[in-house]
């Protein structure tokens, strides 16, 4: 489902949580939020995960969009691409999140972007969510327990033993330790981000390539037709002397 507004409808976005797909890269939790401005229509969200890969091209096509026509105001500015080996830093990931808030609200508000292509195509396949109404709760008088309390009524909490094993495990490892395994597991989700991407776009080239030769095939077909039209007359005319 495409994000698209209406005059009669109020829309903002918000991107309140990040998560790991499992296959590596950072994900952004994108919510638009629409309250028709009726008041016997419930408000619903639209809620997308993107990589920061497919915001990032987004933006960019966006913004060049936004120079080419020489549109007044300052166009939202966005982070700089980051080194390989920071991109699960969360001072990064928070960044880019504020700024992804920030950008997209910024193209809400203005027709010749929301209308564009590149944001048409980004936002499909959306899953929508109703909103409740809001109900306002009946207040009920609070329950003042008068009765002192007994020691007997004091129950303690048992403790957890498994809790304190697994505490005492984590200590089996050193700091430096702990470094060394995080550095190693972000290494390996890299890659893995990497060699998804790059699946990702073989595969739009290969589906690019495919389109590319039915429309030569067709061509082909039609020459074809072409050539053989004449043939079959001089070998009816032929027939007839």
């Amino acid at each position: 489902m495409a994000s698209s507004t209406k005059d009669t409808e109020l829309c903002s976005f918000d991107v309140p949580e990040t998560a790991r797909h499992p296959s590596g890269p950072t994900i952004y939790k994108i919510v638009l939020q629409v309250t028709p401005k009726e008041l016997t229509e419930n408000s619903y969200q639209l809620v997308y995960w993107k990589r920061y890969n497919d915001i990032r091209k987004l933006y960019d096509a966006l913004h060049r969009y936004h120079q080419a026509i020489y549109r007044p105001g300052k166009f939202p500015d966005f982070p700089e691409k980051s080194r390989f080996i920071e991109r699960f830093d969360a001072a990064i990931v928070e960044e880019r999140r504020i700024a992804t808030k920030n950008f997209l609200n910024y193209a809400l508000q203005h027709l010749y972007l929301r209308t564009h292509d590149a944001y048409l195509n980004f936002f499909q396949k959306g899953e929508k969510v109703l909103l409740p109404d809001v109900e306002t709760a009946t207040l009920q008088p609070e329950i003042v327990n008068t009765q002192p309390q007994t020691s007997t009524d004091i129950i303690p909490n048992p403790i957890n033993e498994s809790v304190i094993e697994s505490k005492q495990d984590e200590l089996l490892f050193t700091n430096d330790e702990k470094e060394q395994i995080e550095h190693v597991a972000n290494t390996c989700a890299q890659i893995l981000e990497d060699l998804n991407d790059l699946q990702f776009d073989q595969q739009e080239q290969i589906n690019k390539e495919r389109e590319e030769f039915d429309l030569i095939q067709e061509e082909v077909n039609e020459v074809a037709d072409l050539l053989s039209l004449p043939l079959a007359t001089t070998t009816n005319n032929n027939n007839l002397s």
